[in-house]
């Protein structure tokens, strides 16, 4: 099972020779002309759970962007019978670095992924691991 954490969007920065990633998806809007943009991405996806890992680079090759994304899912049935896989956890951490070499950070815990929740906002002095 795997399942795209990413929307795509037309004007995003590629994928090393993939679809484009939405890095600026969960920057706030007031705050996006504040980071450094990646000019391409490493991204690590899991295959055994809903997870991937993404890493914007800039053009010097250095981490710009980071990305963590989990979705615990549960099987479910309404009747016992027809059984069906739906998510009821999803963390995302998502950080920029800021020019001068800070990361903004961008924490969003989801235990019900009907409900919309605000992102927990920090600053530190390195990428988040």
């Amino acid at each position: 099972m795997f399942q795209t954490l990413y929307s795509p969007v037309a004007n995003a920065c590629p994928e090393r020779g993939k679809a484009p990633v939405a890095w600026m998806e969960e920057l706030p809007a007031d705050l996006a002309g504040l980071v450094e943009p990646p000019v391409s991405f490493a991204i690590q996806r899991d295959g055994m759970i809903v997870a991937d890992r993404s890493l914007g680079l800039d053009a010097n090759g250095d981490a710009c962007f980071c990305a963590f994304r989990h979705v615990q899912t549960a099987l479910r049935s309404e009747d016992d019978e027809i059984y069906y896989e739906t998510p009821v956890h999803v963390e995302t951490v998502t950080a920029w670095r800021l020019p001068d070499h800070r990361w903004l950070t961008s924490h969003r815990v989801i235990g019900d992924p009907e409900q919309a929740t605000e992102p927990e906002l920090s600053l530190s002095r390195g990428m988040p691991r």
